[in-house]
């Protein structure tokens, strides 16, 4: 079982891998709708979050070597 710390770290990791596959589709609604605006937003949000994706991985990588997780 997981403690409270190593769940909430896999969790957040899986809602912005979730985040992550939307984004495309979110792009594509905008680019049809014509939404420059919106297209350069989601394309920002998934940058953010594609950060954040990689942050949550290597933390979990650090808990994981240090027997923490």
């Amino acid at each position: 079982m997981l403690n409270n710390n190593s769940y909430n770290i896999v969790s957040a990791l899986s809602e912005k891998s979730k985040a992550l596959q939307l984004y495309d589709t979110y792009v594509q609604d905008a680019q049809e709708a014509g939404s420059e605006e919106c297209v350069q937003l989601f394309q920002q949000l998934k940058q953010q979050d594609e950060q954040a994706v990689e942050q949550l991985k290597q933390h979990v990588q650090m808990l994981a070597q240090q027997g923490r997780f």
